[in-house]
């Protein structure tokens, strides 16, 4: 039985100000005014045609659409992306015929500075961590199995809740814990593994109507199906002296925090847990940027050893970044945002609907960002919303239901922070990706579509990354991408936060 506990009272994060415009707009209204009162001091006439002039652009830079989009950042997005255009920054070429020394297919864009380094826990198991040279991040990749919730009782669905929350609590007690990303990656199975471990069971010398029902099962349950992997991704910045310590540090202190992950995670639902390595990343990642390998991957294991690609090799040899499409190697991807989050409470199963396979999607990848506030931080930033709600309010000749539910928001907020809870500010990746090919741009709106449709169901309002489609589609990536400090130098990087 599914469970029926409801979550909610989301709340956005108030710029604050005026009618709550922000304070620098708030800032700049004031300072109109009073030179308004000195124009109108001299000249009244002059006077009034300034105020009216200044209220009319503070109005339009302060209105947003019902994305939260401003004129402004429709409008910074479009010059980014005509200035990546006119510089070729949405354009990559590697391997032999393109720009990288060695011919080597390196990522692209923000990926082009990250590279794997392999360490070693307290036990000598060895596992990957992703190192990113311009902030001196180490990211670490935990694959996941979920045993799902379709068969548990719904109190057991509500301590998955609860271990998750108790997770990203424990989490934010870590000062170095940055980021935390899930991904859950979904794409149509080929059915080559799960013939040939069937095959391995078939002797010999098997009666001929066994030999015969066992191939009819083979070929009747090998297509049709599904594969997914969920993948956890924790970002780690550590510091020594204003410098990023190295590798061997950065792993032992890792290596120290393991056991309790493994064990939130556990309690989260996550069901086992185990570290990846070099060889898995990289073909994960081979196979997002060239989809068109996965069939070819498959078929190859078990018969000259297990296929492994170079990290310094599993990028495209070809990608191009449009406005609202990203093409890379075998694949036409398109990628989206969440804008804002549900305004119904939901529940622990509200984004199955996204999560699932979807139809007309030959790859999906959906990737949750978390970033978790400190619990001293988050007490001073739930008081700073509850005033700041609360004056909004004030403000108003006739409060509005929006107002009322703000300010019961912020004050559900500063009570629960009080008690030991932490801010948590979220958000949300969603990448489709189609096999290139003919009738593709067909092919690609039905995908949008079944997306698109799969996100209302689940009470999630997305937008495409406009004008930002290849770094999106590297942030979707479950490598510990933190965009909110990554500012690779050259790069065309242009990011909404959700």
């Amino acid at each position: 039985m599914a469970s029926t506990t409801t979550y909610g009272d989301y709340l956005r994060p108030m710029p604050g100000g005026f009618r709550n415009i922000g304070k620098p707009l708030t800032i700049l209204g004031a300072g109109c005014m009073v030179l308004s009162l000195v124009i109108m001091y001299v000249n009244p006439l002059a006077g009034l045609a300034f105020t009216a002039v200044w209220i009319l652009i503070i109005g339009i830079l302060a209105h947003r659409n019902a994305r939260h989009r401003s004129r402004v950042d429709l409008a910074a997005e479009k010059h980014a992306y005509r200035q990546g255009v006119r510089k070729g920054y949405n354009l990559y070429r590697s391997g032999l015929l393109g720009w990288s020394q060695g011919g080597s297919l390196r990522l692209p864009g923000v990926l082009s500075h990250v590279r794997l380094m392999e360490a070693h826990d307290g036990y000598g198991t060895p596992f990957v961590l992703v190192f990113h040279e311009h902030t001196g991040d180490y990211s670490l990749l935990l694959a996941c199995k979920p045993a799902g919730a379709s068969l548990v009782d719904s109190e057991v669905e509500d301590s998955y809740v609860a271990g998750w929350a108790q997770t990203m609590e424990a989490l934010a007690s870590k000062q170095s814990v940055t980021q935390m990303a899930v991904t859950v990656d979904t794409c149509p199975d080929s059915g080559l593994r799960f013939k040939k471990i069937l095959s391995k069971h078939v002797v010999q010398d098997a009666p001929d109507l066994a030999a015969r029902a066992m191939s009819q099962v083979m070929n009747l349950y090998a297509s049709g199906g599904s594969r997914s992997d969920v993948i956890l991704t924790l970002t780690f910045h550590y510091m020594s002296r204003n410098k990023p310590v190295d590798v061997r540090q950065a792993a032992r202190r890792i290596a120290l925090l393991l056991p309790q992950i493994r064990s939130l995670v556990a309690d989260a639902g996550g069901g086992t847990v185990r570290l990846m390595d070099m060889r898995q990343v990289s073909l994960f990642v081979r196979r997002c940027y060239d989809p068109a390998i996965q069939d070819d991957l498959e078929a190859s294991e078990g018969e000259d050893g297990e296929p492994t690609v170079d990290f310094s090799d599993c990028g495209p040899a070809s990608a191009e970044a449009s406005w609202d499409w990203y093409r890379h190697d075998s694949g036409v991807s398109r990628t989206w945002e969440m804008c804002d989050v549900p305004n119904n409470n939901v529940t622990s199963s509200t984004l199955a609907s996204l999560l699932r396979p979807v139809e007309d999607c030959d790859m999906k990848r959906v990737t949750l960002l978390f970033h978790m506030m400190p619990k001293g931080a988050s007490n001073v930033f739930a008081e700073r919303n509850r005033v700041t709600a609360t004056g909004v309010k004030k403000q108003l000749r006739n409060p509005t239901m929006k107002s009322d539910r703000q300010v019961a928001a912020a004050d559900q907020q500063g009570v629960e922070t009080v008690q030991g809870a932490v801010i948590v500010f979220f958000g949300l990746l969603v990448t489709g990706t189609i096999y290139a090919g003919e009738r593709e741009a067909e092919r690609l709106d039905a995908m949008s579509a079944a997306i698109e449709q799969a996100a209302q169901g689940a009470l999630v309002d997305l937008r495409p990354c406009y004008g930002a489609q290849d770094v999106a589609f590297a942030a979707c990536l479950p490598l510990g991408l933190n965009l909110r400090q990554y500012k690779p130098k050259s790069v065309l990087t242009v990011l909404t936060e959700a």
